[in-house]
């Protein structure tokens, strides 16, 4: 580990108490007990990414995410384990029947090693159906994350993370919105309240449905997945045509590398929108979802412009017939 302070390389024995011996002074996250193996320098790295090169606030789940992302279990962690544990679990049964003389030695060996070779083919042929019910978690929970990460860096460093905002950050209500945003993930709506939405594109934010100002379009952001996917359908029955889906949508996250996306146990058949294709609706219903909370801050905003400027194009109606028309078949002068 690099010391954050001195930048001298540190073997473990070099760094007792989390103090390096070099340079006498604490850091907060030693890497072998922090989640995510996370070291000072690293979670700085990663709240710089996050501020995007432009000084964008972040929420605590922002940070979690994106520490968690790459340590994120495969699918093949299941088979993988059965492979070792049928393995060792038939050579300690041949083990014990071998010593015991209930399988001669000879005759023995050979039934064990074609019992393990049967058993790994068997495996082999099940595979795909062991990846489809592998879940797919992060390591650890925000919580773990929370008192394990963010309060020994609170405790050496005497404040938070650059630019991490509080998570009960709330932004001053907006007289007369324009448009509203209504999302079910209250982190979510602390970002782009800390980073000025609201007054930017006089954005409502709303975490209910009910929290919605009448006669104003309602951008809906969800996470993308089942779950998410049917709240937004519920939200779109009860607010009609003013309500605009941003997504998060599968089509999206399924695999793009930023995205951060976890899987729980698959189901066989589920309410789904005609629109979302084969490929699409076969990894939703693998079990497969990514969290609108894990989205970096610029992604974030990005998202909502896109969704503000669909809002001002329907209500323009030189631009909703210049999309009409489209850019191809643009009309040139005679």
């Amino acid at each position: 580990m690099i010391c954050p302070h001195c930048q001298t390389s540190l073997l473990y024995r070099q760094r007792p108490n989390r103090v390096c011996s070099s340079c006498g002074r604490p850091f907060a996250l030693e890497p072998k007990e922090s989640p995510f193996r996370l070291h000072d320098l690293r979670l700085r790295r990663l709240a710089e990414k996050l501020s995007d090169g432009r000084e964008l606030l972040y929420t605590g789940p922002q940070l979690y995410f994106a520490a968690g992302r790459k340590t994120l279990p495969s699918t093949r962690r299941h088979y993988h384990l059965a492979v070792v544990g049928y393995t060792l679990l038939i050579g300690i049964i041949g083990f014990l029947l071998l010593i015991t003389g209930v399988l001669p030695v000879g005759p023995g060996l050979a039934g064990i090693a074609a019992t393990i070779l049967v058993v790994n083919v068997l495996l082999l042929l099940m595979r795909p159906q062991l990846a489809r019910r592998a879940t797919v978690e992060m390591e650890r929970s925000y919580a773990d994350f929370s008192t394990q990460v963010l309060r020994p860096w609170q405790r050496v460093y005497g404040a938070p993370p650059a630019r991490l905002t509080r998570d009960d950050f709330r932004a001053p209500a907006v007289p007369q919105p324009r448009v509203a945003l209504l999302c079910p993930d209250r982190p979510t709506l602390t970002c782009l309240a800390a980073n000025g939405a609201p007054a930017t594109w006089q954005l409502a934010l709303c975490e209910r449905p009910e929290q919605v100002p009448r006669g104003i379009p309602v951008l809906v952001l969800h996470d993308a997945g089942i779950a998410g996917i049917g709240w937004a359908r519920q939200v779109r029955e009860a607010l009609g045509p003013r309500a605009v889906l941003l997504g998060l949508s599968p089509a999206t996250v399924r695999t793009a590398k930023w995205a951060v996306r976890v899987k729980e146990q698959p189901m066989e058949k589920a309410e789904l929108p005609p629109a979302i294709g084969a490929e699409d609706r076969q990894w939703l219903l693998d079990g497969w979802w990514s969290p609108v909370a894990a989205l970096p801050p610029a992604r974030l905003l990005a998202l909502v412009q896109r969704g503000v400027d669909r809002v001002a194009e329907a209500a323009d109606p030189d631009r909703r017939r210049a999309g009409q028309v489209g850019f191809l078949t643009w009309p040139t002068p005679a």
